[in-house]
């Protein structure tokens, strides 16, 4: 197992389609163009209303909540809730950045910022006091890199957030890939200081990769922050920010990103604070017009996703605390306390015993929240990474094998791919060995049709309809039904080499999918 979670992730997906919305219901099965093998979904999130709170890692805290704090159905459509992702290079500042944010924005006192300096200065890293509101336990705090996906939450006024910073350095991209894959939106953190982007921007720098793996994973909007403008090697120079602006458009375009669209891009200094909560000073930066970091969260517009579709819950981790909790993302539906839903693939009916969104207990939640259920009728030992809460009417699929349409970015030493292929399929938040048994088509990359020619193997760049096999029954949809349930990577060797999605049986071929 640990192998493969190494493998899990080493990023370099290329993968996009165009920007459309893909609704859960009424996504379109297309086949992609060569290049771009993504619809981003844009999973939207319904909104919720939620006290703030500080920094929790992901992990096993207790849920201890009065039942006065119970949050009643009318209060949650005050606030629209979204999932944020910081990505990047390792020392760009993603850590420092979020712990601004939360400081800015009220999460944490003087007081504990005081405690924090005092922290790094003991340690001879002054500027690392900020990320240490992110990175809370002690090998982060020595070493100056996320391992962990920290978790956040903070509000403006017409929004609320949930911050997942994400670690940088390329050991890590396991966690990486988990905390993009419950994203909405991407903030891509890169850092001015002169040598700091290149290292980043190069062939192995993780700009790069993480660009491309938020984009195969549906993190259709990115905001593009230049941090440490206050820099010595860069004192808020509009020639800097414009050279980096001129390097990364023409890629992001290449990763699938509408720039025009869905890539915004605004110049910060995370330590400092900098054009954070408040539009920069022109006697600090002259040429700056745009708004502020805070202003261009609140103005992401992200389409509603339908709450009256199937539920589905992906589960990211399980612990115990009076009872079996798991915890997720909705990709789709709403769920009440006293619902009843099954635990799939293994198809075991639970109870809704309660509901938390951040540490509040709620009496139901919607798409895109970030969910912690309390369920009766199942033990924690009995709960997997990548098992779906789903609903009785209408639960998820669980197969063997599946059919996919499948974009070939760059297998290792240049080898070709043929059936028996084995690698490691990464699905929501499922990773599982698999083997490719048939490859049935390859697409023609003008017409986007099917040729009509044998294939016995294919080379980097071709997409290909393939039958894929795993060993232990997984939940998957469709894509064109769930787009977030439906997309998903190869990786072997730690490097991503494909990507793809769950179609439909080819109306060729005589067989089934697998229920």
């Amino acid at each position: 197992m640990v192998d493969i979670e190494e493998e899990i992730r080493s990023l370099q997906l290329d993968s996009a389609e165009d920007n459309g919305v893909v609704n859960p219901e009424a996504a379109q099965p297309e086949v992609e163009n060569s290049n771009k093998m993504e619809e981003d979904s844009k999973e939207e999130v319904h909104p919720h209303s939620v006290k703030p709170e500080v920094v929790e890692q992901k992990g096993k805290e207790k849920i201890n909540v009065d039942p006065e704090e119970e949050h009643d159905e009318m209060e949650l459509d005050k606030k629209r809730h979204l999932n944020v992702v910081f990505i990047g290079h390792v020392d760009a500042g993603k850590s420092t950045t979020g712990g601004q944010i939360l400081f800015l924005s009220g999460q944490v006192d003087d007081r504990t910022i005081q405690k924090y300096e005092k922290e790094a200065k003991e340690k001879s890293r002054e500027s690392w006091y900020m990320a240490y509101i992110m990175d809370t336990n002690e090998e982060e705090r020595v070493k100056g890199k996320t391992v962990e996906v920290g978790r956040a939450h903070f509000e403006t006024e017409s929004s609320r957030f949930t911050i997942l910073d994400a670690p940088g350095h390329k050991s890590y991209v396991p966690n990486m890939i988990s905390g993009a894959s419950q994203a909405d939106v991407g903030v891509l953190v890169i850092s001015a200081r002169k040598g700091e982007f290149e290292t980043g921007y190069e062939r192995g720098g993780q700009t790069r990769e993480h660009v491309q793996l938020a984009k195969t994973l549906g993190v259709s909007k990115l905001l593009v922050v230049v941090n440490k403008m206050d820099d010595p090697t860069v004192n808020w120079a509009k020639e800097r920010y414009d050279e980096i602006g001129s390097k990364m458009v023409p890629f992001l375009k290449t990763s699938g990103y509408n720039v025009k669209k869905d890539v915004q891009f605004l110049p910060i200094s995370g330590l400092v604070g900098t054009n954070i909560k408040n539009r920069v000073d022109k006697t600090v930066c002259s040429w700056w017009d745009g708004p502020c970091l805070f202003e261009a969260l609140d103005a992401i517009e992200i389409p509603l996703r339908d709450p009256k579709g199937p539920f589905r819950m992906p589960i990211i981790d399980k612990f115990k605390d009076m009872g079996t909790v798991v915890m997720g993302k909705v990709e789709s539906g709403s769920v009440r306390e006293g619902d009843s839903l099954f635990v799939m693939p293994n198809k075991v009916p639970v109870k809704v015993v309660a509901i938390f969104i951040d540490e509040d207990k709620v009496k139901r939640a919607g798409p895109g929240e970030n969910l912690r259920v309390r369920l009766s009728g199942i033990e924690e030992e009995d709960i997997l990474s990548g098992f779906v809460l789903a609903s009785v009417a209408n639960p998820i699929p669980a197969v063997t094998d599946f059919f996919a349409q499948l974009q070939i970015l760059e297998l290792l030493d240049n080898a070709i791919l043929t059936a028996g292929y084995k690698a490691v399929l990464h699905i929501h938040s499922i990773v599982e060995e698999c083997e490719i048994i048939e490859l049935i088509s390859q697409m023609d990359p003008k017409t986007k049709k099917p040729m009509k020619k044998h294939i016995r193997f294919v080379k980097n760049g071709a997409v290909v309809v393939c039958k894929i096999q795993v060993n232990n029954l997984i939940c998957v949809e469709k894509f064109s039904d769930f787009p977030q349930l439906g997309r998903f990577t190869l990786r072997t060797e730690g490097k991503t080499i494909a990507v793809g999605k769950v179609i439909d049986p080819p109306s060729t071929y005589p067989l089934k999918l697998s229920s």
